[in-house]
């Protein structure tokens, strides 16, 4: 699976450039006013989505080089070189060997296993990586949601204008009139 993580790489990278592309876009069109408010709502969320791409093309980058360098064998392959952090002779020599990794994609981690059953994080992903994104993806969602709401909103109050006098328009939710007696 690990051999798709390149070709992921460069979708993310793609993405991010595409949503701050319409992002700024949008925003300045909102903001300017030559569109309606909710666009810059809608830049904003795109926006927001680049940046958590971004942080998360980081993160599946440093954990792709931690699994090319643990599955690098030969001489001085075993321990994997991506658990060596500092104590790990220590540990050794205690009797706690590494037994293996495995890969964390959402939170984006590298754990090294140990024989007495613990496991720890080597610390090749940034700490800001995995808090940066949630923020991220938790704004790109508001800003979506909220200009979902503004624009439902504002189309309502225009649907509600044009009733305002008492007329019937002749058409159900299907679209077709209603014919009168």
């Amino acid at each position: 699976m690990w051999f798709l993580a390149p070709l992921f790489l460069l979708v993310l990278v793609g993405a991010c450039f595409g949503l701050v592309g319409y992002g700024v876009g949008a925003v300045a069109d909102g903001l300017s006013g030559l569109k309606e408010r909710h666009a810059a709502l809608r830049g904003v969320a795109a926006l927001s989505a680049a940046g958590a791409a971004a942080l998360y093309a980081l993160g599946l980058l440093q954990v792709f080089g931690a699994v090319v360098e643990a599955e690098d064998g030969g001489t001085d392959s075993s321990p994997p070189r991506s658990c060596r952090t500092a104590g790990w002779e220590e540990r050794a020599a205690a009797g706690v060997e590494i037994t293996g990794y495995r890969v964390g994609v959402v939170p984006l981690a590298f754990v090294c296993e140990t024989s007495d059953g613990g496991s720890y994080d080597n610390g090749d992903v940034p700490p800001y990586v995995n808090p940066g994104l949630a923020g991220f993806a938790l704004a790109a969602v508001a800003s979506a949601v909220s200009a979902g709401w503004v624009s439902e909103r504002r189309a309502r109050a225009a649907a509600g204008e044009g009733e305002g006098e008492g007329a019937d328009t002749g058409t159900g939710a299907g679209g077709e009139g209603r014919q009168e007696s």
